[in-house]
């Protein structure tokens, strides 16, 4: 499995994952210019090699060039719920042809004969979803979870535990996000509500809680432009772990922060 961040933040975000014989992206948020020079030069792969696309919810940082890319490759198929498809063409107002669209729910996983995909619906201010992906050639599987807020839920710890790879979102330091001199209170509350996003301290409690002995690999990712910084947040995981005597239970797992302007290689 190979597991690239080709930008991650603030300004958009999007996540190149190689499986055995399939090329996936969860979200295009960037540019679709970006989107392909990161994947010829960290990955050596262009669009025309990816497979399918995941979409975790309509927020432009996440969309931004959906419909660039499957207008002008319209091999790739674009896997979203349905509740993501509606809000997308209601706000973005944009339209993903029927033959490019496949459908997944929490229902209704998909299995081909090297991937299966699992959706989970996750918290936040809009229809979201996490995707699990396992490699059925290897028995690999990396769980993606982007925009969130409650994450403590023992039914979603039930689901998440013991996979080889994360992608978990670690958004904003919670003192810097409070007291921040320019943000609006109305923003405030919408990142630090349940339905909000992912705070430092909430991001590594919930990794310390799914990950195994089985677990080699977490990113974390969409740190806020505004609110973290990668020291910041590295600096309030290692603190908590090593507050909390758990530091052993990570040492064999690899650790990365992505990048807005740059890709980040997990694996």
């Amino acid at each position: 499995m190979e597991i690239v961040s080709l930008g991650s933040g603030s300004k958009g975000n999007s996540m190149y994952v190689g499986f055995s014989n399939v090329n996936i992206l969860v979200d295009v948020g960037l540019s679709m210019k970006k989107v392909n020079w990161h994947l010829l030069t960290e990955v050596g792969i262009d669009l025309e090699d990816i497979d399918s696309i995941f979409i975790t919810h309509a927020h432009g940082d996440h969309v931004r060039s959906l419909h660039t890319i499957v207008k002008q490759y319209p091999h790739i198929k674009v896997v979203m719920p349905e509740e993501v498809y509606e809000e997308y063409t209601t706000h973005m107002k944009k339209y993903i042809p029927k033959e490019s669209r496949v459908s997944i729910s929490f229902f209704k996983p998909i299995e081909g004969k090297h991937l299966r995909v699992e959706a989970f619906e996750v918290n936040h201010d809009t229809k979201a979803f996490a995707y699990k992906f396992t490699d059925l050639d290897n028995g690999e599987t990396y769980m993606h979870l982007a925009d969130n807020g409650g994450i403590k839920s023992k039914k979603m710890v039930d689901r998440f535990t013991g996979c080889t790879y994360y992608a978990i979102e670690s958004n904003y330091d919670r003192n810097t996000e409070l007291f921040h001199p320019t943000r609006p209170d109305l923003t405030k509350r919408r990142t630090l509500g349940y339905y909000g996003h992912t705070e430092n301290g909430d991001a590594i409690e919930f990794a310390n809680r799914v990950v195994t002995t089985e677990t080699k690999g977490i990113i974390f990712h969409h740190l806020s432009e505004e609110c973290n910084t990668e020291d910041l947040a590295m600096a309030t995981h290692l603190g908590i772990l090593t507050v909390f005597g758990n530091k052993t239970k990570f040492k064999n797992i690899r650790m990365v922060y992505a990048k807005q302007d740059e890709p980040v290689r997990l694996k």
